[in-house]
């Protein structure tokens, strides 16, 4: 069962696309000087999966593809295909910031959400928790914009953090995709690898500012910035 995170404001993200042998390099450095995270079950990381909605029109697609600044994704997240915490995630991006909102349910309400019975999650109250935004946001799209599981995306996590500032540099690996379905924590799922060229995907957040020897590392080995997402490529896959 993976550790609770703690809800953030808005950090930096960079996303980077590597090879196998820098990623091998890096990774070797970054013990060095970096802590692995505490979640890890191995030298693989974790396995995240995350089902992933949009609404009729496709709009968080669309807004990707077209590079627009400022962007939202709705998601489910679990990990290790557990059902012990299940994640309801709205991530926010502004230009090079994101924020990420979420909340936990429970078992019987990810099954609620899949079924399309969201009442649940509209709840009048004067409680302007950020858990009831997060549900209140879904609720509203899902019943305005039609918002609807479009794809699910699976990779491994390997993740290295600084005790300060929160910062973090993640490999995510083995990306591969599966069509939505509702039990998503079967770890059998019919699943298709999303190709060679995106074995490595770096990413780095922070809350203010990086440190220069942190800053130096990274950039011996990540050339190539991207505006990199999951949910696109695994989506642009399905339609090949």
């Amino acid at each position: 069962m993976l550790k609770q995170e703690r809800k953030t404001n808005l950090r930096h993200e960079y996303k980077y696309l590597i090879h196998h042998g820098a990623y091998l390099q890096l990774r070797e450095i970054l013990k060095k000087v970096m802590k692995i995270d505490s979640n890890a079950l191995n030298n693989e990381g974790y396995h995240v999966r995350s089902l992933y909605f949009d609404d009729i029109y496709d709009t968080a697609l669309k807004e990707k593809a077209l590079g627009h600044a400022n962007r939202r994704k709705f998601r489910i997240r679990i990990y290790n295909y557990s059902n012990q915490i299940i994640k309801l995630e709205e991530k926010v991006k502004h230009y090079d910031f994101i924020q990420k909102n979420s909340c936990n349910i429970a078992r019987v309400e990810y099954d609620q959400i899949f079924d399309g019975d969201v009442a649940f999650l509209y709840k009048k109250s004067t409680n302007d928790s950020s858990d009831n935004r997060v549900k209140e946001n879904y609720y509203l799209e899902i019943r305005n914009k039609g918002l609807q599981p479009k794809v699910i995306v699976d990779y491994y996590r390997e993740a290295y953090i600084l005790p300060y500032n929160q910062i973090r540099i993640t490999f995510d690996k083995n990306l591969s995709l599966a069509k939505p379905q509702k039990n998503i924590f079967n770890r059998n799922l019919h699943s298709y690898n999303v190709g060679e060229e995106y074995a490595i995907i770096l990413e780095v957040k922070y809350n203010n500012f990086l440190p220069g020897f942190l800053r130096k590392i990274l950039e011996m080995y990540c050339s190539n910035r991207m505006a990199v997402s999951k949910y696109v490529l695994c989506r642009e896959y399905l339609v090949r």
